[in-house]
């Protein structure tokens, strides 16, 4: 295959995967981000491809290749932390390496134009292209962090799609510098390789993507009532169905999905609500945001009215379990409720009252007379 077909390969690839954030009705920042990569890279290939044909001008072209390393870090960003991920310190500074490519591609297109030579200007060609591959360099170190930073406190679909695309750059760097050293007398090869790279990296990134938005309906129909409905539990855990209305999704905040998923995995999955004296507070700091964005989630999310009484009600579902089973009809209430979560008796049978009519005792004796009937 000869370099031309790869950088039409390459071509193909970027304006797919642009399409196909294109076609995605409901975008978030990740879609645009990625997008606006696929856009950059397939500029850079135009102006590859049509260099016989339009000689200096072809560095015009080449301006649109500005969002590559700076654009693909702010994605990740975005990806791995979801909403909030970019400020203007970040936006900041991908616009300062895209400023300084565009200032190369400037000078390239004057000097070819004009033939314009001078000791000045190559000295200044130099110091930019320094300073865009340093920067270059350490963007794509942070891009690399990006995937480690909360690694532990992920989901494990979360860390599943981390491991994916940190085998996948890490890869794609170490290929790309050692073609870099062993094919210096052999360019095409060198360029053939670097495709090829941007080719994987262009898959990669949209099979995270359709990944994520997989997860993200599968988060959705978690999220399918705005009340939770707790039913019964089996096998030690329960079915719980929330959902996000349309309003609160499309308004200006929409509900962070990502977290909504987070707080399940914790709360529901690995059942979190069994800690006595848990707090909001504790999930934050575990976490690491703020605890009015976990008490947004859980009443927009979850249809919480706050965030005690929501675990409360996860801890009484729990408690109606354990009341129910026969081989621990032996269990005084006070065990019962320790086991669900409760500090003492007290608030445990307030709280089984609020959300049962009854007290542990009254609902445990008539669960075994209504068993005794059935039989």
């Amino acid at each position: 295959m000869t370099l031309s077909n790869i950088y039409f390969i390459q071509l193909i690839v970027a304006l797919t995967c642009l399409l196909a954030q294109l076609w995605v009705k409901n975008k978030h920042t990740t879609h645009i981000l990625f997008a606006v990569f696929c856009g950059s890279v397939a500029m850079g290939v135009m102006q590859t491809l049509s260099a016989d044909l339009l000689g200096a001008y072809q560095y015009l072209v080449g301006l649109g290749a500005c969002a590559t390393c700076n654009c693909y870090w702010l994605f990740v960003r975005s990806y791995f932390r979801g909403n909030n991920a970019i400020s203007l310190q970040h936006i900041a500074l991908a616009i300062g390496i895209a400023v300084l490519i565009m200032m190369s591609k400037g000078y390239l297109f004057v000097t070819e134009l004009w033939h314009i030579e001078s000791n000045s200007l190559s000295f200044a060609k130099y110091t930019l292209t320094e300073i865009t591959m340093l920067l270059s360099s350490a963007i794509i170190v942070l891009s690399i962090w990006e995937a480690f930073r909360g690694f532990k406190q992920a989901s494990k679909t979360q860390q599943k799609q981390r491991v994916f695309y940190l085998c996948a750059i890490i890869s794609a760097v170490l290929i790309s510098k050692v073609a870099k050293g062993y094919f210096v007398d052999t360019p095409h090869i060198k360029e053939a390789i670097t495709a090829s790279i941007t080719i994987f990296m262009l898959l990669v990134t949209q099979t995270l993507m359709f990944w994520r938005f997989k997860s993200e309906q599968s988060n959705e129909q978690i999220a399918s009532t705005h009340q939770v409905k707790v039913g019964c539990f089996e096998h030690d855990a329960f079915e719980a169905k929330t959902q996000v209305s349309s309003e609160k999704i499309h308004s200006e905040e929409p509900l962070d999905i990502e977290l909504s998923n987070t707080l399940y995995q914790l709360l529901i999955e690995q059942k979190q609500y069994l800690q006595a004296n848990l707090k909001v507070g504790d999930l934050a700091k575990q976490l690491d945001l703020p605890e009015y964005k976990i008490s947004r989630v859980l009443k927009e999310g979850f249809g919480a009215r706050n965030f005690n009484h929501y675990i409360n009600q996860l801890r009484v579902e729990h408690a109606k379990q354990l009341l129910s089973e026969s081989d621990k009809s032996h269990w005084p209430v006070l065990v019962i409720g320790l086991e669900s979560g409760f500090a003492s008796v007290g608030p445990f049978t307030r709280a089984f009252k609020l959300f049962t009519g009854s007290t542990p005792n009254q609902y445990r004796q008539q669960f075994s007379f209504n068993k005794a009937q059935v039989a």
